[in-house]
């Protein structure tokens, strides 16, 4: 049995697959999408109250991040580069949170309450 070493990997894969990868996300985004415009009720208050724990969740944590910056007396900064170096993944998590309760708020608009 002979292993090729100069595979190229994941450009190797979608090469041959990309057809299923494509046909796969297309069928979850519609299975999302329809999930989401025959939401009402009792589903459309469950998934605003997850959206917005998540966002909560998002802010709390690029708060505690943030607390050696707020201690020293500096409110007005952006990015991670002033962040201690123990508390970035705290504040990056946070940054994926707010994006994932955001862009899960703005689906909830397609349904129809």
């Amino acid at each position: 049995m002979e292993y090729r070493s100069d595979s190229n990997g994941w450009a190797t894969f979608l090469e041959h697959w990309w057809f299923l990868v494509a046909a796969l996300t297309a069928l979850v985004a519609l299975q999302v999408i329809n999930f989401l415009s025959h939401l009402t009720g009792t589903g459309f208050i469950w998934c605003y109250g997850i959206a917005l724990t998540v966002s909560a969740v998002g802010i709390a944590l690029i708060f505690y991040a943030k607390i050696p910056l707020y201690q020293e007396r500096r409110f007005s900064t952006f990015g991670s580069a002033a962040i201690p170096e123990a508390r970035r993944p705290f504040y990056r998590c946070g940054y994926r949170c707010v994006i994932a309760g955001a862009i899960l708020l703005a689906c909830l608009l397609v349904s129809h309450p």
